[in-house]
């Protein structure tokens, strides 16, 4: 199984979701989160579904809010560099 490892603008990202959302449901900012969680989860099981793109990152959509997640994997790490929706 391969590890996952959030870089620092990741990390960024998703307390910048959570804080966004926060403001006005504070519940709903928490679902969010845990189903990109889970996306990024699947990875670790299922890291190579998705082509690479020219720049060798990988993107993942996740599938209820639509969050993209760019990732490479090296070796055993699966490296999350950022989240865009």
């Amino acid at each position: 199984m391969y590890k996952v490892v959030y870089s620092e603008d990741t990390l960024l990202d998703l307390q910048e979701i959570t804080d966004y959302i926060s403001l006005d449901n504070p519940f709903y900012a928490k679902k969010v989160i845990t189903k990109i969680c889970k996306s990024i989860e699947f990875l670790e099981t299922y890291p190579f579904i998705w082509k690479p793109r020219k720049d060798g990152l990988r993107e993942l959509v996740e599938p209820q809010y639509k969050f993209r997640i760019f990732y490479m994997v090296e070796y055993i790490y699966i490296y999350i560099y950022y989240l865009y929706i």
